[in-house]
């Protein structure tokens, strides 16, 4: 019995840095996610949105904005492809953290 606590006990603390170290790649990438779905609602002729990484700077923020938390903001270039073509942005991401992930994202014209 002893054992198999010590075995729990070991693998949750050997899981815990691992979901701790969330990375900027993986915010990232979810901002770059929940880009491609939201301008797929707003834009019929949208095909795709890349995040330029080496463009990205990240702030960490671990505020309020309105009601809601944001922990870090992403910004940054990207290329918006849609049915007339690839244009350059520049995006802005807010996001909430490991549990709720990107809560708003923006892109403007370059």
């Amino acid at each position: 019995m002893k054992l198999a606590l010590i075995a729990c006990a070991a693998a949750a603390l050997a899981a815990a840095p691992a979901v701790a170290q969330k990375t900027a790649y993986q915010g990232i990438t979810e901002c770059a996610h929940r880009a491609a779905a939201q301008f797929k609602q707003r834009d019929l002729a949208f095909r795709r949105f890349v995040i330029d990484r080496s463009s990205v700077k990240e702030d960490r923020f671990a505020g309020r904005v309105g009601n809601q938390y944001v922990s870090t903001v992403y910004y940054g270039s990207g290329t918006y492809e849609a049915a007339s073509g690839p244009k350059t942005v520049r995006f802005i991401c807010l996001h909430a953290g490991m549990a709720k992930g990107p809560v708003f994202i923006y892109a403007l014209p370059d």
